[in-house]
């Protein structure tokens, strides 16, 4: 005999498991998504925002001490990071390298030196002190063999636009980079007809690859360089003003030994096969300075290369997607959202991250590195770094913000730390993609958004 179940009793039964359902929802607590706070001047912020309506925006206001978030807006969604993500690299940096980095690894047998670059990218560049490598290189009584075989990666980042190739923003990727892997022109030196006045191409080796197009020539850009080769097109204007136009060279064995040897002013020779089994190592730059110019001028170049340098230290290869996978499950895992992470500097697309992993990775670095020193990496609002311009403090205030930019076309980023009226030090992060207003209308809406923050909390 088939018994009908009493609709009514199921339908009581069912009422009341939504309801213990719902009550024990409330009762937890999860780190994913710490619970929300006083929101209302943000809230209100953001309902009247004209400016932000135009963009797919995630924003996280974020009360370390309370472990809460005071405001969440699609804090738990990806977005496109751009280079928010070098926090990450930084993180991860931090956690691989030592205080002072390893320049070269090399070999000594009988009257040869083997050498291998580590990926540090200070070598000869302008922007770090000297470190002692050349006079390393340059002093030893041994032949010279530079030895490459360990780069295990793509001179380009996963993702990047391949129009990119001439751009100072991404140079190539390399085992030993030289001269931060770029050209640089003084462009008013530059006559009509010939190299002259003094230096005007750093390194000098590359006044042979400048071809002078002359006044009439039909080319767009004052300098530019060949797809496919290191010849550098120059074409000059008669309202040329003094300037350094920077480009980067494409990274070819035959070229960077024959540049070392001009640059040291010695022989050295190649070999694709060495044994390093009994390698020394030179520890030359410290390691703070890259992160510095990594963080607050939002150096593309640093990024990668810091990567490459913490592939190398683990395997002795130099490849970033082994660096990335080993820093997500060895020092990420605490994270509320993981990243789709592929490159060191954010240029890629591919990148994506939460606005809540972002404080709550920001939050990580204070504790465990202290106040001073993180606030000393990151670009202070009306300053330095990248937000010299921006967010700064009225007159005769410290600065108020100290916040990592992120850039890329339609995708905008800032994510750092704020210290209110109140004293309160707060997180946030705020990432913006897929707009087509422009750039400084957002960061302009944003400084809005902070300047409330300072006053409100």
């Amino acid at each position: 005999m088939n018994v009908k179940p009493n609709t009514t009793f199921c339908f009581i039964c069912l009422l009341m498991l939504i309801l213990v359902s719902c009550k024990s929802s409330e009762n937890a607590v999860s780190p994913e998504a710490p619970a929300a706070g006083n929101s209302e001047p943000v809230s209100e912020f953001f309902m009247n925002s004209n400016v932000f309506s135009q963009s797919l925006t995630g924003f996280v206001l974020y009360d370390p001490e309370a472990d809460s978030a005071l405001f969440d807006k699609n804090g738990s969604r990806f977005f496109i990071p751009a280079s928010n993500m070098k926090i990450f690299t930084l993180y991860a940096s931090l956690k691989t390298l030592p205080d002072t980095l390893p320049s070269l690894r090399y070999t000594v047998r009988n009257d040869t030196l083997w050498f291998k670059g580590t990926g540090d990218p200070a070598f000869l560049n302008p922007h770090f002190d000297p470190n002692g490598v050349y006079e390393f290189l340059k002093n030893r009584p041994e032949t010279l063999i530079y030895f490459d075989n360990h780069f295990e990666d793509d001179h380009f980042g996963a993702g990047w636009p391949w129009d990119w190739y001439p751009a100072s923003y991404a140079p190539q990727k390399s085992p030993f980079p030289v001269y931060g892997n770029m050209i640089r022109l003084q462009t008013q030196q530059i006559s009509t007809t010939t190299l002259t006045d003094g230096e005007p191409v750093e390194p000098p080796f590359f006044e042979k690859y400048i071809v002078n197009q002359g006044r009439d020539a039909e080319q767009d850009e004052l300098v530019t360089r060949d797809y496919q080769t290191n010849t550098v097109f120059y074409s000059p204007r008669s309202d040329t003003i003094k300037q350094v136009r920077s480009i980067p060279f494409i990274y070819e064995t035959d070229m960077i030994t024959e540049m070392l040897a001009d640059t040291l002013g010695r022989q050295v020779d190649y070999s694709d096969t060495a044994d390093f089994t009994d390698e020394s190592s030179l520890y030359a730059t410290s390691s703070d300075t890259l992160y510095k110019r990594l963080i607050q001028e939002s150096d593309n170049f640093v990024a990668e290369q810091l990567m490459l340098m913490i592939s190398e230290s683990l395997s002795g290869t130099l490849n970033t997607e082994n660096a990335i996978r080993y820093s997500l499950v060895n020092h990420f895992t605490f994270l509320p959202q993981l990243p789709q992470w592929r490159d060191g500097s954010g240029l890629t697309r591919y990148n994506l991250v939460t606005p809540l992993s972002l404080v709550i990775l920001l939050e990580k670095l204070m504790d465990e590195y202290g106040e001073s020193k993180v606030l000393n990496w990151f670009p202070a609002g009306g300053v330095n770094g990248t937000i010299e311009g921006l967010y700064g403090a009225p007159e005769g205030e410290p600065p108020y913000v100290y916040a990592k930019t992120g850039t890329l076309s339609n995708h905008t980023a800032l994510s750092g730390y704020i210290y209110t009226d109140s004293g309160r030090r707060l997180i946030f992060s705020t990432l913006h993609n897929n707009y087509v207003i422009g750039n400084s209308e957002l960061r302009q809406e944003t400084e809005r958004l902070l300047e409330l923050i300072k006053r409100s909390y």
